[in-house]
């Protein structure tokens, strides 16, 4: 895994120091509330996807230039 140029173990070593240097009540707050974040972050994304579904529900399909105006496969020659 490659999260902005950084492996596992250098966002391990950071997570560390950040919990050292936090202490655990501020380190357990911090962390709720990055949870919070994605959470709230996820729904949104959610609730944007089906919004543009719907709007692309709703729009009326035309048909493309490359096809025929009827429905038909087109007729293969006998052998």
């Amino acid at each position: 895994m490659n999260f902005m140029g950084m492996g596992v173990m250098e966002i391990a070593v950071i997570l560390l120091v950040a919990f050292l240097v936090l202490g655990p009540s501020k380190s357990i707050d911090m962390a709720r509330t990055a949870g919070k974040m994605v959470r709230d972050l996820r729904r949104s994304f959610a609730d944007i996807a089906a919004a543009v579904d719907l709007e692309h529900l709703d729009q009326p399909a035309s048909p493309r230039k490359d096809q025929d105006a009827t429905d038909d496969p087109p007729q293969q020659g006998s052998r």
